[in-house]
């Protein structure tokens, strides 16, 4: 019952594929656990001074394994060198403690991508980062990755991303609980217009600082906001005790909705605690800038966000044999790469037509990101 696509031989090994640097580790690993092709990655960081494998990706590796039967993982003695021969997708219901350096967000996006594709439902419990200024936040990926992930699954999936305790870097102290329902195949998505903005929504968080802190974001933010639309409504979250973890912080996460039901996100969170004091972020600098993050989205345009751009690709890639459209702005370099590695593991090409902005009037160029889909099975799903 392995998770596989629907056309390939059992009865042949898979072929193993080679990879030099540490550039989409996380996607080179889920791949290989979707498509059953063992994969080996050389040469980590291997000119740098301290060479090999980082303690987030080793963790990521040991949630790797959590959600697998029979992965099996090997690192070399310097840890410039990994090999991953991957085992069954089972899924199930776990807890895991995600490391530090890296948000949970860092781990959710590949588990979005492996959720619908185990044997059992997947519903797990994270420890570790909410927010930090490098990867998306719990709030951001539930703003714009989890309804992209319910449009392939079906709209009364059953997907939900819930945050039960807020945690700030360095030192976390967030739980965080996603769960997501297995499918026998994807949807094919078909979103070309992304629709006109109609309001903007938010949330600003304080943890373990002055509540007053939420006031002044909001006000900054607003300022520039109201010049777009008048429908804009942020809310206040201010976190004490076991609630609000381990680290002082703040910050603010913008949505931006259109009619049509498409979103864009951003945010910006203050420097975590420890900083030098002339380096330290005010409450009001953060407001305006997580809204002139949230104007870039805006201009970039499309039908999806540069969050969760990579994730509807990748999920494109692995829906059922039919057509599948992506009205997008400039594709990120993350993007870009993950195109290269969907042609490497499942065979699919996509077909990118530019689209100038003098086309619709709105925002920068944009592209139309077209493509057939892998066929990609849950076999597993279909014997029941």
């Amino acid at each position: 019952c392995r998770t596989e696509m629907s056309n390939s031989s059992a009865a042949a090994p898979a072929e193993l594929l080679k990879f030099v640097g540490c550039s989409e580790f996380r996607s080179r690993i889920a791949l290989s656990i979707l498509t059953g092709k063992p994969v080996k990655i050389s040469s980590i960081r291997a000119k740098l001074e301290n060479p090999g494998v980082r303690e987030f990706e080793i963790s990521y590796l040991r949630l790797i394994e959590q959600i697998t039967n029979g992965t099996v993982v090997r690192i070399s003695e310097t840890g410039t060198v990994v090999l991953v021969r991957p085992g069954i997708l089972t899924g199930g219901e776990f807890e895991f403690d995600c490391c530090a350096e890296r948000g949970i967000g860092y781990y959710l996006e590949p588990l979005m991508l492996l959720g619908p594709f185990g044997k059992r439902s997947l519903s797990v419990k994270l420890t570790g980062v909410s927010n930090n200024s490098m990867d998306p936040s719990v709030e951001a990926v539930s703003y714009s990755c989890l309804p992209l992930l319910r449009r392939f699954l079906g709209r009364d999936s059953g997907s939900e991303l819930s945050l039960e305790r807020r945690g700030c870097h360095p030192v976390g102290g967030a739980e965080v609980r996603f769960q997501c329902p297995t499918v026998s195949k994807l949807k094919p998505l078909d979103l070309t217009q992304p629709g006109k903005i109609h309001r903007i929504r938010g949330m600003s968080f304080t943890c373990k600082v002055s509540p007053g802190m939420n006031g002044r974001q909001i006000v900054s933010a607003k300022e520039l906001l109201r010049r777009l639309v008048p429908d804009v409504l942020l809310t206040a979250d201010h976190c004490t005790g076991a609630r609000g973890g381990q680290s002082p912080g703040f910050g603010v996460t913008l949505v931006a909705e259109t009619r049509d039901g498409c979103r864009y996100v951003a945010e910006c969170m203050s420097r975590p605690s420890g900083v030098a004091v002339a380096e330290a972020s005010v409450p009001e600098d953060v407001g305006l800038t997580a809204a002139q993050l949230l104007c870039e989205e805006i201009y970039r345009g499309g039908c999806v966000d540069s969050i969760s751009q990579p994730l509807a690709l990748a999920l494109m890639a692995l829906c059922d044999r039919d057509a599948s459209r992506l009205l997008t702005g400039p594709l990120t370099p993350h993007s870009v790469r993950l195109l290269r590695l969907l042609r490497q593991f499942l065979g699919v090409t996509f077909r990118l037509q530019s689209r100038p902005a003098g086309d619709d009037g709105l925002g920068g160029d944009k592209v139309l990101c077209t493509c057939v889909g892998s066929g990609f099975a849950n076999l597993s799903k279909l014997v029941r």
